[in-house]
């Protein structure tokens, strides 16, 4: 019953239950998993999925929702071929980019209310949603860009950031035989995103680093030899990131538009990635301009 997931125990107890109802012969409703980038929406339902799957026959079948061009292509070249008429958990990853006419089909194919079956018109054709054997997840980062009616007919499970305990035990877990000295672990999550795939990244790096140097324990005095040879500064700040605090330091306060200039990235990308760990950290805020706060100023002393 996803006890092998870390953390999040609000979403495994929603999962768990479904998976119950499942379980107990009733059709499950679509499920919308809610949440920010690397806090494992894939792998909680990929979970799920074992948890209520009958036989090795019930697949787990992921869709990026971007590869799919319109609702036609989708049930000719993806619905008829591999999800009609078998037992099946069907993920629509990154949803919010389903196309508008594949949109308004889901309209009427989600909305229902406990019955096992749904027959949807598509041109001169039916098709048909068995909900005893398809079990329907939806998966996005930008909830607020899902169409309104169709965000109503999803059951919505929000994901919450990991505490740095949990993060910890990821690690940990992640490759059991190696050993940390005290305190090692704690170090060691400060340089990681504040999301698991960040912290299953760290694990593999440590991993790889242990098996060149022939050890399984991680002291100290090796976790500084790691940061160095990684490249790993504090708090999970990449370059670019490290390059905007200098700038906001040495110049004051700086507009996006020369922010750009000076990283040579371009405006979105900075809105989009640069500025978003920075902002969450409390190293940077915005106020009609760019500017680094104490926080920011004191992690770039640290860093130099």
């Amino acid at each position: 019953m996803l006890t092998d997931l870390i953390g999040q125990n609000k979403v495994k107890n929603r999962l768990n239950f479904y998976s119950r109802l499942y379980k107990s012969g009733y059709t499950v409703p679509a499920i919308m998993l809610n949440a920010a980038k690397g806090l494992g929406k894939t792998e909680f339902a990929r979970q799920f999925h074992n948890t209520i799957k009958q036989d090795e026959d019930h697949k787990f079948f992921e869709i990026n929702c971007g590869t799919i061009r319109n609702a036609e292509d989708f049930f000719e070249q993806v619905f008829i071929p591999n999800i009609a008429g078998r037992n099946i958990t069907v993920l629509f990853d990154e949803c919010h980019a389903l196309p508008k006419d594949l949109t308004d089909v889901f309209l009427s194919a989600f909305n229902v209310e406990g019955v096992k079956k749904k027959q949807v018109s598509l041109g001169m054709n039916v098709v048909t949603f068995d909900f005893t054997k398809q079990v329907y997840m939806f998966a996005t980062t930008e909830l607020h860009k899902i169409f309104a009616p169709l965000k109503d007919r999803l059951s919505i499970i929000d994901f919450k950031p990991y505490t740095e305990n949990e993060l910890a035990k990821m690690i940990r877990a992640k490759f059991d035989w190696i050993e940390y000295d005290d305190g090692v672990l704690e170090a060691i999550v400060h340089t990681v995103g504040g999301n698991a795939r960040s912290a299953i990244k760290m694990a593999v790096d440590i991993r790889n680093w242990c098996n060149v140097n022939s050890t399984h324990k991680v002291s100290h005095s090796a976790w500084n030899k790691i940061k160095k040879e990684f490249d790993i500064m504090p708090f999970g700040l990449v370059n670019v990131e490290v390059q905007i605090l200098k700038a906001l330091a040495e110049r004051g306060s700086c507009s996006l538009q020369m922010l750009s200039a000076i990283t040579g990235m371009s405006r979105q990308a900075i809105q989009l990635e640069a500025e978003n760990n920075l902002l969450r950290k409390g190293f940077m805020e915005i106020d009609g301009k760019r500017k680094i706060t104490n926080k920011g100023t004191q992690i770039l002393n640290k860093i130099k």
